[in-house]
């Protein structure tokens, strides 16, 4: 997900609950001898709070070009003489020295969603000084069983009603297993029908992958229908632990995981959930119960074909279609030092609209163009 522009970072700079938390940690952590890094600055609050706390020196670490934004509220601060600003991926940067604490927000709304880890672990890995610190250095998925008749009609059920009377219901069946990423206001008339239970437990100081893979059992208090599994996440702030639970007001969101059809559960019974999810991969997830059990997973949300999956079987050799054929040559223009006006030429002289052209090439060398 991409974060290029100043409005798309409103949420996150104006979370109260989120912010406050991670200002007391940063300021109990910072001393006049830290060196901090803010992995994944966005807008650069947090690591300006760590030069407002005394830090040393602080990089900002950022591949959008929203951290220019971040310069200018370090300057209009007084804090741009603590600040080194590096617009790039953390694997493709160099800090000129290593750090003594990492803050990042690189557990995304549901810890394993953005594939952010990886990234975390490798700045840890590189830059962190032996016995450096991690802010957030420990996180918790937790998912609950959910009545919530109203949603399941809303997002799945519908799908097997007539639409202009025409029968959509094959559909249904990709509807329930999408995830979805739920404003609290919708989770109002909602009951969860257990107390949540721990499916991952990731401790960002010591973890080396980025796999979710994990089964726990919740007993049922209350009874009832279950419409889907409630999802959500804690992140451990120094002694704070900071929920994006629906009765946080966070801007991350709880996520509701269908079961379809909803599944009964009685009172005092064991409900048996398990969740996985490969990194970079699908969601998959499924509850057993009395009266029976589901399975769900993302890989089953999309109406791809076989022949489309064909085309990403490691043995496959799928070439380039005409796209990855002009994005080939935009490519290999860059290498060999063209200006994009000129790459654009070229491809408008094979019958590339020459305004839709240059447009494709500024697309191509903002993403994988040379910085600087």
């Amino acid at each position: 997900m991409s974060y290029s522009r100043v409005a798309q970072h409103s949420s996150m700079l104006f979370d109260a609950k989120r912010n406050a938390l991670y200002a007391r940690a940063i300021r109990e952590l910072v001393t006049p001898d830290s060196v901090v890094l803010d992995l994944g600055a966005g807008m650069g609050l947090h690591g300006l709070l760590a030069a407002a706390a005394g830090a040393r020196h602080v990089y900002l670490v950022e591949p959008e070009p929203v951290l220019h934004a971040a310069a200018e509220v370090a300057r209009a601060n007084g804090l741009a003489g603590r600040i080194t600003l590096l617009q790039d991926r953390i694997e493709d940067v160099r800090l000129p020295q290593p750090v003594d604490l990492i803050v990042s927000v690189f557990t995304g709304n549901l810890l394993f969603s953005e594939d952010l880890l990886p990234s975390l672990f490798h700045a840890r890995d590189h830059w962190l000084k032996p016995g450096g610190r991690l802010l957030p250095d420990r996180a918790e998925l937790h998912l609950a069983p959910l009545h919530a008749p109203e949603l399941h009609a809303e997002h799945v059920a519908r799908w097997s009603e007539p639409v202009m009377d025409l029968d959509y219901g094959s559909a249904r069946r990709f509807a329930a297993n999408e995830l979805l990423w739920l404003p609290r206001n919708e989770l109002t008339g909602t009951q969860q029908l257990a107390e949540g239970v721990v499916l991952a437990d990731v401790d960002l100081a010591s973890a080396s992958h980025a796999d979710c893979k994990g089964a726990a059992a919740c007993r049922i208090v209350q009874p009832g229908l279950c419409h889907g599994l409630l999802a959500w996440i804690r992140i451990r702030l120094l002694d704070d632990w900071l929920s994006t639970d629906p009765a946080t007001d966070v801007h991350w969101r709880p996520v509701l995981m269908p079961l379809d059809p909803p599944l009964p559960l009685e009172q005092g019974e064991d409900l048996h959930i398990a969740l996985e999810r490969p990194a970079w991969g699908d969601w998959t997830w499924s509850a057993r119960a009395r009266a029976g059990s589901r399975r769900h997973s993302t890989f089953l949300s999309s109406s791809e074909t076989l022949a489309d999956l064909r085309r990403l079987a490691p043995s496959s050799r799928p070439g380039l279609g005409q796209e990855g054929e002009q994005s080939l040559r935009i490519l290999q223009g860059l290498q060999q030092g063209l200006s994009n006006r000129e790459i654009a030429d070229a491809l408008a002289a094979d019958g590339t609209d020459a305004a839709q052209a240059l447009v494709r090439v500024q697309a191509v060398a903002r993403k994988y163009g040379r910085r600087g």
